[in-house]
């Protein structure tokens, strides 16, 4: 019963943290912040969702569960449930890494499993799936932990929650083999590769290879915040390429103080952990040296990860190395924890009574709140709600009603957009996902004044088009473009490429997006072959949770079946 009461304790505290994050989310509307672009109508009949589209899948599976979702949930409403309950999901699932320290130190393992730089950065960032990931992560090592006894619907639940993602997806398969290579190696990775499986078929079924550019690796190499460098800032789980997204405690003397003490307690609490449970240190502990690792590598050594990238393009999904400090967390949480427990006994020690051990305890909880306020508040109102506007659902009714053949063309021709009614957030152009047909939108990042080079070979080949002063509307045409969506706000005074300024206009009238029309287009489809490929990696992944689903809801009947006989034993008793 003491058991269950302090598991109770641990949701509660972790879902009211979750919470405190998400106190703005509340009223209509979606979060667009970056990466992260959410619309009111998922379509289920476009090649982009499933991966058989021209684009590199880095956006498979997770746009398309978020489609299918949204069929039955709303996706305001699922938007809100996904990332509050992915933060709480992280904080008791690092609470159980240490069930074993009590429940003082179960709370600080929780706090700052939710409650840290890593997860601020990228919220703003709109990379919900590495905050999803994260969440699971712990949660694979507790499912590996005892190879006598592996949970397998645990395990097989966390890592789709790991598979939204390429970067996360192997996330997960590194933690399960380092954490669990004792429980069977060929389990884990075939049971990976079935959850894995839409965005490895969808990668493999690419008439192109992958390229990345190299210039990527020190556009996207860790930062420093503040006053402790790139080795404190990373350290304490920060260093996002992006510093916009960086809360702006990170850069203050008073969070450098905090932080350097949070790392003391930290390293106290790695030389006591050692002297208590050297098996589960040595996976952690090797999972945080190879996460700090990649993380450090664009700065530290930029020039071979850039021969690697120029040599394998698919190596470009390391470019942003602080993305992998997620699995560093569990052990840095794990560490803080047995610095709680270990400065909670000095403190009783030094005025002979147990009861004191709280007040250590719980100082060491308050140090990753008091590092970093801002996450509060939605990351210091950063990220708030906002509805699109009547011009959308407009030209969405425009676009639906034509019978003009052939795919979307965002413009301008750019990846990111901070639109007025965005509250001048960016956010990457929503166009790309909002209309119900098959769009060709810019993935040329800008980062730090370097352009990137594109992935997508057909974004490519519009681009080529648009840059050309004497190119006419038929050239569109003959790669696709049937319709363009002109975003009339960010193209500002800049005159339409001349391929499209002789396209027929279709409406909607005195709106913010300008519908043009370019007859003669057809649209590009997948052959049969990758469609039947990627349909497959989808069933095989879908089975794969499904069972498991199947398997816990079973399990969860059972249980509550055995309670109510229990409770009817009782009562006649």
């Amino acid at each position: 019963m003491m058991q269950r009461w302090r598991d109770l304790v641990v949701v509660q505290w972790s879902v009211l943290l979750a919470l405190l994050v998400a106190l703005p989310w509340r009223g209509p509307g979606f979060l667009l912040s970056y990466d992260m672009v959410w619309i009111p109508t998922w379509t289920l009949d476009r090649f982009d969702l499933w991966g058989t589209g021209s684009a590199v899948p880095r956006a498979v599976p997770s746009d398309g569960v978020v489609a299918v979702l949204s069929q039955v949930v709303d996706p305001v409403v699922l938007q809100r449930v996904m990332l509050i309950g992915a933060l709480a999901l992280g904080g008791v699932g690092a609470a159980r890494l240490v069930d074993h320290l009590g429940l003082g130190a179960r709370l600080v393992a929780a706090t700052y499993a939710l409650w840290n730089p890593f997860v601020a950065e990228r919220l703003v960032l709109g990379q919900w799936p590495v905050i999803i990931a994260l969440a699971c992560l712990p949660w694979i090592v507790v499912a590996v932990r005892d190879p006598r006894h592996v949970r397998g619907v645990v395990l097989t639940l966390a890592l789709a929650g790991t598979a939204l993602s390429v970067a996360t997806g192997l996330m997960g398969l590194v933690v399960a083999l380092v954490a669990g290579w004792r429980s069977g190696v060929l389990r884990i990775v075939v049971l990976a590769l079935a959850l894995n499986a839409p965005w490895i078929v969808a990668t493999a079924v690419r008439l192109a290879p992958v390229e990345s550019d190299p210039a990527g690796v020190r556009a996207f190499a860790a930062q420093s915040e503040g006053p402790l460098g790139h080795a404190g800032t990373m350290a304490s789980l920060g260093g996002v390429w992006n510093t916009e997204v960086v809360p702006s405690s990170r850069t203050t003397a008073v969070a450098a103080v905090l932080v350097v003490v949070l790392l003391l307690v930290l390293a106290a609490g790695v030389v006591h952990w050692a002297r208590s449970d050297r098996r589960l240190l040595a996976p952690l502990a090797t999972l945080a040296v190879l996460g700090h690792a990649i993380a450090a590598w664009g700065w530290l050594s930029p020039g071979t990860l850039e021969d690697l990238v120029a040599w394998q393009g698919s190596a470009g999904v390391l470019r942003d190395g602080t993305r992998y400090l997620a699995l560093a967390v569990p052990f840095h949480v794990v560490a803080l924890a047995y610095g709680a427990r270990l400065l909670g006994r000095r403190v009783a020690g030094i005025v002979s009574d147990g009861r004191w051990a709280v007040v250590g305890t719980a100082a060491v909880l308050a140090l990753p709140l008091a590092a970093l306020p801002d996450l509060a508040n939605g990351v210091d109102g950063r990220l708030t709600p906002v509805e699109y506007p009547d011009d959308w659902a407009a030209a969405a009714s425009v676009i639906a009603a034509s019978d003009v053949p052939g795919d979307l063309l965002t413009l301008p021709f750019q990846p990111y957009r901070s639109p007025e009614w965005n509250r001048d957030r960016t956010v990457i152009d929503p166009a790309a996902r909002f209309f119900d047909r098959e769009t060709v939108a810019s993935d040329a990042l800008t980062v730090s004044g370097t352009t990137l080079a594109s992935e997508d070979p057909r974004a490519r080949d519009v681009a080529a088009v648009l840059a050309d002063p004497a190119a006419t509307p038929a050239r569109l045409g003959a790669l696709g473009i049937g319709l363009v969506v002109v975003d009339v706000e960010a193209q500002g005074e800049v005159p339409l490429p001349a391929a499209v300024a002789a396209a027929r206009e279709i409406g909607p009238e005195g709106s913010d997006l300008r519908v043009l029309a370019i007859d003669g287009a057809r649209s590009v489809v997948p052959t049969e072959e990758a469609e039947l490929a990627v349909t497959a990696g989808w069933a095989l992944a879908a089975l794969t949770v499904g069972i498991a689903l199947l398997v816990a809801a079973s399990r969860g009947v059972g249980r509550l079946r055995r309670l109510v006989a229990a409770g009817r034993r009782t009562s006649r008793s």
